[in-house]
């Protein structure tokens, strides 16, 4: 798990979707906003899991645990300065822990934070 020194804190999700760019896969979708003001070392991640994806809360903790695994392996990689947001669509629930692996090193390639 990610420290909560590198977590977005709720309040910042209006300004970061406001602002942020975007970019997607089959089944995430990745918004990013580069802040130096706020953001002083690191960057700082979230993941967002809607009750659309699985109504059961432990399905959506797992994936945002997972989530946060695959982000603390590629955290020395990522440039600093940034908000992330990972938002899972509806057939992440299917994805093995290689294919989620993948599509979020993908996600974060396309959209040059790595």
């Amino acid at each position: 798990m990610l420290p909560s020194s590198r977590r977005i804190e709720k309040s910042f999700f209006n300004e970061i979707f406001k602002k942020g760019s975007f970019s997607h896969s089959d089944n995430l979708f990745l918004v990013f906003y580069k802040n130096p003001k706020v953001v002083k070392s690191g960057s700082r991640f979230a993941f967002s899991v809607s009750k659309k994806v699985s109504k059961k809360a432990t399905v959506r903790n797992k994936l945002r645990r997972r989530g946060y695994s695959i982000v603390k392996n590629l955290i020395n990689e990522i440039k600093p300065h940034y908000f992330a947001v990972f938002v899972l669509k509806e057939g992440s629930v299917k994805l093995s822990f290689d294919d989620f692996s993948n599509q979020i090193e993908k996600l974060l390639k396309k959209s040059s934070l790595i």
